[in-house]
């Protein structure tokens, strides 16, 4: 499990550009997009999930880039997606990429053969989106900010 949290971690970095003073959306509004895109994505599938979030996702984390300020943070969230066969989760990645791709979000990576994971960005704001096929084989749904300001706006 340690894994699968590191390699969201690094993609998150990875992917989330931001710029040293420029306003950004605040933690709250992350927060609220994040939910918004990882909920959407599962009501659009069938079958449809329970999700259970995992909790080490609950906490902003520290803007990593060495580039931007370590007053910014990163907000994300992540949820197992329960009461789905394992047996279908091939069917759940071609779902997920058939509605990022309808929303207009852009697919990075897909999984290999028989393997489900799917990252993306999301549209317009280049928020991380990914399926994590996990030790085990459960599925998991995150998406993470790009770097914030807590409160929207540089210090001064």
């Amino acid at each position: 499990m340690n894994d699968v949290l590191r390699l969201f971690a690094a993609l998150v970095l990875v992917i989330s550009g931001c710029s040293m003073n420029q306003a950004t959306a605040t933690s709250t509004q992350a927060l609220a997009r994040v939910e918004e895109l990882i909920h959407d994505t599962a009501n659009a599938l069938t079958p449809r999930p329970r999700l259970e979030p995992i909790h080490s996702f609950e906490a902003p984390s520290p803007c990593l880039d060495e580039d931007k300020s370590q007053d910014q943070v990163i907000v994300s969230r992540a949820y197992w997606l329960r009461d789905v066969p394992k047996t279908d989760n091939m069917s759940i990645s071609r779902q997920v990429h058939t509605f990022w791709e309808a929303q207009g979000h852009h697919i990075i990576a897909g999984g290999k053969t028989n393997n489900p994971d799917l990252s993306g960005t999301s549209r317009p704001e280049g928020y991380t989106l990914t399926l994590t096929w996990a030790e085990g084989g459960d599925l998991y749904l995150g998406a993470a900010s790009t770097c914030v300001w807590p409160d929207g706006h540089a210090p001064e």
